[in-house]
């Protein structure tokens, strides 16, 4: 069963607070991911009037020997199930295809809880976590029929062993969605095990035209920006913002597949994946736009679109994450090339988009004669 609801920029709008069925408290924290954020989202945390906990990302403190709560009934956690590490991209490592750093995983540390119970799935483990992730990859409706959340116990031993007083919230299935917790000794004062801390990564920081497209990292390659193509993607002026975005997205996609693939590489594996990247990226892009920029009832006027559109953004985004995985750790992700890709004039591309037109006009009135 595949759940209809309603996926417009009302309800991504809507991500950023917590679900109905959740109250946020000091102990009880209610989960929700903002999906364009970032280019896989980013969690929000609400715990109600206890800490102002605003914006993607936030950083929360916690107490020595508290459990907390962190609830993910919100639909928008769907594909994002919630672990907790030492290091900022926690069980995702350093970098892509680095091996997995330390989570906090021991018996008494972290609890999953599906429908209000333990689970007792086969190699359940002491924490349930290898109960609880695969079902993140369960369909939609089926995974919104259930209702999930961590237990989360700041244990002396977890004390002990965080940097400078610091661990981590993060998604398992996605990298770069990380957070920090700051422990604090049971009487709330400040806590130190004389380490240091680790640096979490910045957050991506959308502006005015992604922010208006839906997207992340698309603006350089808007018509005027430095990346500009020179090309038009699809016939037709660009007079609206749902097109520019459209053209940014695509324009971005020919860019990197081109700048982002090994010369004569003689590895399929690598450059099928180098191409399939970008790909997926401009996949994930055009369903933010879509979601940003049509209207509830446009989505809900077709059956399952805003469903499918959900599953677009985070399982190709999951996908794009294997893929760096694998080329990062052969040294073939090329996220920093210069290479620059060919461009042609804008009227040589009008003139193809113009014989394009051409020829499919000829291939449906071959098409209608033959009926």
């Amino acid at each position: 069963m595949i759940l209809k609801f309603v996926l417009s920029l009302a309800f991504l709008s809507a991500m950023n607070t917590a679900s109905a069925e959740c109250t946020g408290s000091e102990t009880n924290i209610c989960m929700s991911v903002d999906l364009i954020a970032g280019e896989t989202g980013y969690y929000n945390l609400d715990r109600g009037s206890f800490e102002a906990t605003s914006g993607p990302s936030p950083t929360i403190t916690v107490k020595i020997g508290q459990t907390i709560t962190f609830d993910q009934k919100h639909i928008s956690n769907w594909y994002h199930p919630v672990g907790f590490a030492y290091a900022p991209d926690g069980a995702h490592g350093d970098d892509w295809g680095a091996d997995e750093n330390p989570e906090v995983e021991g018996s008494g540390e972290l609890q999953y809880i599906i429908d209000g119970s333990i689970p007792t799935c086969e190699d359940a483990g002491d924490t349930g976590l290898d109960c609880y992730e695969p079902e993140f990859f369960y369909p939609l409706g089926d995974w919104e029929a259930k209702s999930y959340s961590a237990e989360l116990t700041i244990t002396d031993d977890v004390a002990e062993a965080s940097k400078g007083g610091v661990i981590y919230y993060f998604c398992h299935i996605h990298s770069k969605m990380s957070g920090k917790i700051v422990i604090q000794n049971a009487d709330g004062s400040a806590y130190s095990n004389g380490s240091t801390e680790l640096a979490l990564y910045e957050p991506t920081v959308n502006d005015e035209f992604d922010t208006k497209c839906g997207t992340s990292h698309v603006s350089e390659y808007a018509d005027g920006a430095k990346n500009e193509c020179n090309i038009e993607f699809f016939a037709g002026s660009k007079d609206t913002d749902f097109e520019k975005c459209l053209q940014a997205i695509d324009c971005q996609m020919h860019y990197e597949m081109y700048s982002e693939t090994s010369v004569d590489g003689s590895d399929k594996i690598a450059t099928f994946m180098q191409q399939m990247i970008p790909h997926h990226v401009n996949a994930v892009n055009m369903a933010k736009l879509l979601l940003t920029q049509a209207t509830e009832e446009e989505i809900a006027a077709v059956d399952d679109l805003n469903a499918i559109l959900l599953d677009i953004i985070n399982t190709q985004n999951f996908q794009i994450h294997q893929f760096r995985n694998y080329l990062g750790g052969k040294g073939a992700l090329l996220h920093n090339s210069n290479v620059v890709p060919p461009t042609i004039t804008q009227s040589a591309g009008a003139r193809s988009f113009a014989n394009v037109s051409v020829l499919m006009a000829s291939t449906v009135a071959v098409l209608i004669m033959m009926m």
